[in-house]
């Protein structure tokens, strides 16, 4: 195995930078953090927690030891031109073992307008990000995928209203890795916020649209997809969408794209020593998810924080469903009629390097208990969960956080029966299957040094979805500045 040279090479390049990093932090200078962290089991895979939402930096597959290690220069408070860079290198060891760049990307800002080009780390949604179990269409699940795009720097208010109604947009183009069912994909996104914040009130309102689209590429079953500007347009305009498509539709080929969406709207409190979110995720695959057909079909959530030192400073609550799926009950359609995150001719699935990019409860087929690993797409989609988050301080240099995750598992319509996806499609199990996840997490400071901190969690699975499985994750972070 290359893991010792791996953790020999960076080690040996964290300990050089380390000794020319400054005590403090200057305007433009280099954040630098290094890790090296394990994860283990003693069964074959690790529990939930242990690997999901973790940018698809733990192999969930197997036992991990491995090493991060990122450099990063963000914006300063500059207000003119203005540049951020930024590379992380993943060393890991483990039944998917792998040395990559994990981020690499350069940022330009000029006014109100941010440019950004290559890999990095980012979630879509309007989420309580450290306890969610993740955005209904991009979460923190899978590793950052290569794109171009241009945004605005945060919220901009309408000119002549003051700070009443902002607006806030993106618009990118990225890459999916080419050895998937469709190689050489493509990804168009978007998004547009609009933010409500009356004078003196201490409630904000969001709401906003995302949508992404997997386009072109070739597929083995239907040769390559047209890749042009007038085929980009379609897509983006979300042109030729028809209701709902099967691989028998005579007019399915005209069905551009694998679109994948969502409404998300929020209100923010603020009451000072107090603060709360509630938002709502609607989800939006086809053309009946725009006029909410899938009402119920979504996240919720409510969040609470206070106090950062207090015991207990954060709280929340979500709930997820994804049953309806544009099924027709008046006709006997049975639930889960969409299979979302599955396409007919983006057999894949709404995934990038084997991990869901949305809500990781939904999972691939390879994290599918009873489907073969080497299967394309989601083999579970129907999934009605509740989840809860709390987190706090033990003390002045000690904090946790525990996650608690309750879902009914139903499996999913039209997965892959054999790799190479040819009909007959199959659903992957048709019972209810109930599960529970948990995680407990500490991180604290190791004194007398201050830049090098230290994490433990545990995490346990049981119920009828998962083996009973419980692991445990270590890690060491060293953080510091460097001044060129």
């Amino acid at each position: 195995m290359r893991f010792p040279l791996i953790l020999a090479t960076v080690g040996g390049l964290w300990c050089a930078v380390a000794l020319q990093a400054g005590e403090a932090q200057d305007v433009g200078s280099l954040w630098l953090r290094a890790e090296p962290f394990a994860a283990g089991s003693p069964g074959e895979r690790l529990p939930f927690w242990l690997s999901a939402n973790r940018y698809g930096t733990v192999d969930p597959a197997s036992a991990n030891a491995g090493l991060r290690f990122g450099a990063h220069r963000p914006f300063t408070d500059d207000s003119g031109f203005e540049y951020a860079v930024g590379a992380e290198v993943l060393g890991r060891a483990s039944q998917n073992g792998t040395v990559t760049l994990h981020q690499l990307y350069g940022r330009l800002r000029y006014g109100g307008v941010q440019l950004t080009v290559g890999r990095r780390e980012q979630m879509r949604g309007r989420v309580d990000t450290s306890l969610s179990v993740g955005s209904t269409t991009w979460s923190r699940n899978a590793p950052p995928l290569p794109k171009v795009s241009v945004s605005s720097d945060g919220y901009v208010p309408v000119p002549g209203i003051g700070n009443t109604l902002a607006l806030k947009s993106s618009l990118a183009h990225g890459w999916f890795e080419g050895n998937r069912f469709t190689r050489g994909a493509l990804l168009h996104e978007k998004s547009l916020y609009f933010r409500i914040r009356p004078s003196d009130w201490p409630v904000t309102a969001h709401a906003g649209i995302v949508h992404h689209a997997m386009w072109g590429g070739t597929n083995p079953l239907r040769g390559p997809q047209e890749v042009s500007l007038r085929q980009w347009a379609n897509v983006a305009l979300g042109l030729n969408i028809l209701t709902r498509p099967t691989q028998t539709d005579e007019e399915s080929d005209r069905i551009d794209a694998n679109h994948v969406a969502m409404y998300d709207f929020g209100l923010d409190v603020n009451l000072g020593a107090w603060k709360a979110r509630a938002y709502r995720q609607f989800y939006i695959e086809d053309s009946p998810g725009l006029w909410f057909r899938n009402v119920w079909d979504g996240l919720w959530g409510i969040s609470l924080r206070w106090d950062d030192s207090a015991l207990v400073n954060g709280v929340l609550w979500e709930h997820l469903r994804t049953t309806r799926q544009g099924s027709r009950p008046d006709l006997g359609e049975y639930r889960g009629a969409d299979s979302y995150y599955n396409h007919f001719k983006y057999k894949g699935g709404w995934t990038y390097q084997g991990r869901t990019l949305g809500v990781p409860l939904l999972t691939p087929a390879s994290e599918t208990p009873g489907l073969a690993n080497s299967l394309p797409g989601i083999g579970n989609n129907i999934v009605v969960a509740h989840h809860l988050g709390v987190e706090g301080n033990l003390g002045a240099s000690l904090s946790y956080r525990m996650l608690g995750t309750y879902s009914r598992n139903y499996g999913a319509n039209r997965v892959c029966a054999r790799p190479n996806c040819k009909p007959p499609l199959m659903r992957s199990f048709s019972d209810r299957r109930d599960q529970w996840s948990f995680l407990a997490e500490v991180r604290g400071r190791v004194p007398p040094v201050d830049r090098l901190s230290y994490s433990a969690a545990v995490a346990v699975d049981t119920g009828e979805f998962y083996d009973r499985r419980i692991g445990v994750r270590v890690g060491l972070t060293w953080r510091g500045f460097y001044a060129p």
